[in-house]
């Protein structure tokens, strides 16, 4: 892949750079492609200067058209997260520990880091047949409304819970918890008991199992949790020993690889 030459800041104040990050965080799973007008839109820029830019990213193939013509991701960007990512590295030893999840439960498995107010999902396995859940591989959910998102702030320093709880905390259905008091409580027990289960805080009908995933040194590094439906699914007690043992071979298998995750 050839190399993108440094470019000098605009006129208005912003650098290449700032523009380049814009036109890609414009995309994210409900936008996986785009028009573009539409990109030139979400990423705030004159339409001439977003179809310099576009064009600029397609030679070097960070994006690319599907076949009706609107812009995606190229592989170029594929090309350059796989090369020096932690979270790749942790996705590809996790995997056939949550593979195992899967077969086990036959529902939604997934993998999650924290980055800053939400959860970013760096692995998710599913089926046809699995409950509907609006999680994505490389989306995000609030914190504090997701399994994965309260085991990675219970085990996170106290200053980042607090500032996480000053919120803002959103609801996302009727049960979501947004009182800073009750998940402070919340926090505490899933510290204690090293497990969150949720009912119906992203969507109704849907409860989310997640545990903690340690380093060698014992510090959480991930979340790895299972969304069934809350009315029809194995036993909660089958479930968390399963996840348990997903994470305890995690981290055996980190250690034993020497992968360093950097959070």
């Amino acid at each position: 892949m050839a190399t993108i030459a440094v470019m000098a800041n605009s006129q208005s104040g912003d650098s290449m750079i700032d523009r380049l990050v814009r036109v890609l965080g414009s995309f994210d799973p409900d936008h996986p492609s785009l028009s573009t007008d539409e990109l030139s839109e979400r990423a705030g820029l004159p339409k001439s200067t977003a179809y310099r830019l576009i064009n600029d990213m397609m030679r070097h193939n960070l994006l690319q058209r599907d076949p009706n013509g609107r812009i995606r991701i190229g592989v170029g960007m594929w090309e350059l997260s796989n090369r020096a990512s932690d979270a790749v590295d942790l996705a590809t030893v996790a995997r056939p520990h949550m593979m195992a999840v899967h077969d086990f439960v036959g529902e939604n498995t997934q993998l999650g880091i924290l980055r800053e107010r939400e959860v970013l999902i760096i692995e998710r396995m599913s089926k046809p047949t699995a409950v509907i859940h609006r999680s994505k591989t490389a989306g995000r959910l609030p914190a504090h409304a997701s399994s994965c998102g309260l085991v990675l702030l219970a085990h996170a320093p106290k200053h980042v819970r607090e500032a996480y709880l000053r919120g803002p905390l959103a609801a996302i259905t009727e049960k979501t918890t947004t009182d800073p008091t009750v998940l402070r409580k919340m926090l505490a027990t899933i510290r204690t008991y090293h497990f969150a289960e949720l009912a119906g805080h992203i969507d109704d009908g849907t409860t989310g199992i997640a545990v903690p995933v340690f380093d060698s040194n014992g510090l959480t590094i991930a979340g790895i949790g299972v969304v069934v439906d809350s009315e029809h699914h194995v036993g909660g007690p089958a479930i968390m020993q399963a996840l348990r043992t997903a994470s305890a071979g995690i981290t055996k298998d980190l250690e034993a690889r020497g992968t360093t995750v950097v959070d």
